[in-house]
């Protein structure tokens, strides 16, 4: 019945209920799990930063620039900010893989066999249904509220769009 199910992570509780759904649908139907998260950039949310410290993901990384006298046209240092980002790239980046790991040996330990894991950069809604297509995948499991949930509550969940706008079958996960 579903031979490619795509379950979209980010890390919560919600999240986690949907792969071990997804996980326990892929091996009863020995499908593919396709598991994904997605990096939205931007200042890392309280909700993230917690997540990191559980993983133990030091939030302060010992990242080291060149020192550059260059100025921004507003008349401010330019190389601060871009130390920020950075740091706050590779948090978000080393916090992707360990939400990946994870979720994959969740659905190796219910059973599945077949486990491809992907990590994109974007809107989580428009990057979960362009891989959902991209894949061609005959279902999407996703949590109903992520750690975004404030975010969600103001412009309408990750959930609501993905099941709205999919191609294919989709299961919320409360």
């Amino acid at each position: 019945m579903f031979k490619k199910i795509l379950v979209a992570t980010d890390g919560s509780s919600h999240a986690n209920r949907a792969i071990e759904l997804a996980s326990d649908l892929a091996a009863k139907y020995n499908g593919n799990l396709i598991i994904l998260t997605v990096l939205e950039g931007g200042p890392l949310t309280e909700d993230s930063k917690r997540l990191a410290r559980e993983k133990g993901i030091d939030l302060q990384p010992n990242i080291t620039m060149p020192t550059l006298t260059s100025i921004s046209p507003e008349g401010g240092p330019i190389l601060h900010e871009a130390k920020e980002t950075i740091e706050t790239a590779h948090i978000e980046a080393e916090l992707a893989e360990a939400i990946i790991q994870d979720a994959k040996e969740r659905a190796t330990i219910a059973g599945v066999e077949n486990v491809t894991v992907l990590s994109q950069t974007g809107n989580a809604a428009e990057e979960i249904l362009g891989a959902a297509d991209s894949q061609g995948v005959d279902l999407i499991v996703i949590g109903s509220r992520g750690m975004g949930a404030l975010k969600g509550l103001l412009m309408g969940s990750v959930s609501q769009k993905v099941s709205h706008l999919a191609n294919c079958s989709c299961i919320t996960v409360k």
